[in-house]
């Protein structure tokens, strides 16, 4: 634990416990798929049948953002693992942390905390979120950082270091992919296909929205044992 996160952490926890509404409140958010996962599939279903000039082009970004969704909790699950574990706040001893109401000290038990997957997926999503509009970004951006980061530092479930190195793999990921020229290999040929043959495309793209407003939590869940599985074989 460094001296930037032990910092905050104890600032922060200094009004843990004293306010049941803003205490649950904020444990809300960190549960509710729906308020987190839920509004962003949402926005890309709405994005996706808007009618506007650039609707092929908006699409395109689209098609890149939901596929780099995959590669941003992939690559968050295998650095979880792979990388030394790290204790979340509420579980180091040394901290004293002081438990939110709403929360139980057995949360997030044996899952480390860096990088933050939360912070990978949402970054990842508000970053490509700036290539369809700007505004929406900013939004995006805006909303990830008070509603998702804000109550997972708050509760104890990360440090800062945790969520900024996770927002930082999540802004590469999507800025890469939705570069022109990575997004008109990887789109156009789903686009055609999406046209050729609606039923199963539009029912694999409801699967992929609907596990990124689950926040692929039973797809984390089975890589989280393949990997673990792999690492006892190796």
């Amino acid at each position: 634990m460094n001296f930037f996160d032990s910092t905050i952490i104890n600032f922060l926890n200094k009004f843990s416990h004293h306010s049941w509404v803003f205490d649950n409140t904020l444990a809300f958010l960190a549960d509710s798929n729906l308020v987190k996962g839920g509004i962003f599939a949402i926005v890309i279903w709405w994005m996706w049948f808007r009618n506007s000039d650039g609707k092929a082009d908006i699409r395109e970004h689209i098609i890149s953002i939901i596929l780099s969704c995959f590669i941003a909790m992939i690559l968050a699950r295998f650095l979880s693992v792979l990388l030394p574990y790290r204790e979340r706040p509420l579980h180091e001893a040394a901290l004293n942390f002081v438990l939110p109401f709403g929360i139980k000290s057995t949360a997030l038990t044996n899952w480390s905390g860096f990088p933050s997957d939360h912070a990978v997926l949402f970054f990842t999503l508000a970053t490509g979120f700036l290539f369809i509009s700007k505004k929406l970004g900013i939004l995006a951006f805006i909303y990830t950082i008070i509603f998702i980061a804000f109550p997972r530092i708050y509760l104890g479930f990360h440090y800062p270091t945790d969520i900024i190195c996770g927002g930082l793999i999540g802004i590469a990921i999507g800025w890469i992919a939705n570069q022109r020229i990575v997004c008109n290999k990887i789109s156009k040929p789903i686009l055609k296909w999406s046209e050729k043959a609606p039923s199963p495309f539009y029912a694999l793209f409801f699967l992929i929205t609907y596990q990124i407003a689950d926040l692929f939590n039973s797809s984390r869940i089975f890589l989280h044992s393949c990997i673990e599985i792999l690492k006892h074989i190796i």
